[in-house]
């Protein structure tokens, strides 16, 4: 009995591979990078003074996307200037597509003022797989640079 069951599902697999199963030209959209882990939501930008001169170690974090209670993950919804002064952050974009974020830094030493940005959001599209005709907002691009001032 177990043999007849395993040959009928060797069967019932080996027959799917040959049929409708497969996805038909044109039916899926075509995604721009990051097409197998969905739209994405993508924050970079720099940190300078008021001189001009990047700012290391600043905390920049993305706020008016994320859950109430969503706790910070570094390069996902918060981010460190690096050593020129950039930072990116990357995170799923979800269902909503906004037209701003927020985004703040701080600097944890207290050197610098805190700064707020509402910074307006671009998109790539893709094809709609349901209207070929229309196009989708996909992946979201923001830029925000910050100028601190010393405290």
């Amino acid at each position: 009995m177990k043999r007849n069951l395993f040959i009928l599902f060797i069967l019932v697999a080996v027959s799917s591979a040959f049929t409708g199963c497969s996805p038909k030209e044109g039916l899926y959209p075509i995604y721009p990078p990051f097409d197998d882990a969905g739209p994405r939501l993508v924050i970079s930008g720099t940190v300078t003074d008021t001189a001009g001169c990047s700012l290391p170690g600043i905390y920049v974090a993305v706020y008016g996307v994320r859950e109430a209670n969503e706790p910070d993950i570094l390069s996902y919804n918060c981010a460190v200037t690096d050593s020129v002064g950039q930072y990116m952050i990357i995170r799923y974009r979800g269902r909503e597509v906004p037209i701003e974020v927020s985004v703040v830094a701080v600097d944890s030493l207290g050197i610098y003022e805190e700064q707020v940005l509402f910074a307006p959001v671009t998109y790539d599209f893709v094809q709609d797989p349901l209207h070929q005709s229309e196009e989708v907002p996909y992946n979201g691009f923001v830029t925000a640079d910050f100028v601190l001032q010393k405290k």
